[in-house]
């Protein structure tokens, strides 16, 4: 069954002088599900958003919102589109509450429509005993919440979200993941960039790979996976965490793709049931012992090594 057309670049071409950073792209953004964009730093992922906004013209193409064509309507766009960019956008001097009363200002709300709408986003974005906080005392992960509940203040659609992760440390990210799992739960359409292929690839249902300035594969995780690799991982670790005698057998037998990391042996097979028969075999035999067996599919990154290496 065909996806719901939702948001379309049409023949998108974006330069910049002589550099051309999009290149005759076409994407149809679904309607359902959180969209995410992979890419290398500098692939072109924050032009790509900016021209899906409008804010940049393309040199060539057209992009639509539900058949609407944005350049033509840029004014309406504006309302139902919300964009929290990589650098940001909030007033350090001001408040939390003041900041996101100056956003609601910028989109026309009326004051009593502002307020009932800061008590819903400093609630979803976890903000509530900070409401009288100026920015530049917040920390780095309530900062980038603020800027994202600004982003929301006119209650947009879709949300854009240019690298939301940039620049935290793991359990920030975690927590700003979360948050935008939380926004996609309460309706809003999402569409976020991350060069964090593993983040991503956990709250988005589809993917779109970025790469010299064309989209050279999309679809869901487990469909890109598919797609580039029938293999599955096995990932072991002994109490000897010696795995010479193993690797040598296995190759033996077969397997191939094979590298120890810290404490672990990883192993690519399409026979992973096989494999472990092998492996605990010979831990007999060697008087060792497994400490822990994980088997899944090859990580996103993997997929998107294998397809911009094409």
């Amino acid at each position: 069954m065909e996806k719901e057309e939702f948001i379309r670049l049409e023949n998108i071409t974006k330069k910049f002088g002589t550099n051309i950073v999009l290149n005759n792209l076409s994407l149809n953004i679904p309607y359902k599900g959180i969209f995410g964009v992979m890419g290398l730093s500098g692939c072109g992922k924050t032009t790509l958003l900016n021209t899906i906004i409008g804010f940049w013209q393309p040199t060539a193409g057209k992009v639509f919102y539900n058949k609407i064509e944005i350049q033509k309507n840029q004014r309406v766009i504006n309302q139902i589109f919300g964009f929290a960019t990589q650098d940001g956008s909030v007033y350090p001097k001001l408040t939390v509450q003041e900041n996101l009363q100056y956003f609601g200002k910028l989109y026309n709300m009326e004051s009593r429509e502002i307020n009932a709408r800061i008590t819903e986003l400093l609630r979803l974005v976890d903000l509530e005993d900070a409401r009288h906080t100026k920015a530049a005392e917040l920390s780095t992960g309530m900062y980038r919440r603020l800027d994202i509940a600004c982003s929301m203040i006119h209650s947009p659609k879709v949300l854009i979200l240019d690298e939301p992760t940039g620049n935290l440390d793991p359990v920030l990210r975690k927590k700003i993941m979360a948050l935008i799992k939380r926004i996609d739960d309460e309706g809003t359409k999402v569409v976020v960039t991350s060069h964090l292929l593993g983040e991503i690839e956990k709250i988005c249902d589809t993917l779109a790979i970025l790469h010299h300035g064309k989209i050279i594969e999309m679809g869901s995780p487990n469909e890109l996976k598919d797609k580039y690799t029938k293999e599955q991982v096995i990932r072991i670790e002994t109490k000897k965490k010696d795995y010479t005698h193993l690797v040598t057998l296995l190759r033996k037998n077969g397997t191939k793709n094979m590298f120890e990391k810290e404490k672990y042996l990883y192993i690519y097979t399409h026979y992973a049931q096989a494999v472990l028969s092998v492996i605990l075999n010979e831990l007999k035999i060697t008087r060792d012992e497994l400490l822990s067996v994980e088997v899944s599919k090859p990580s996103i990154e993997e997929v998107f090594e294998a397809a911009t290496k094409r």
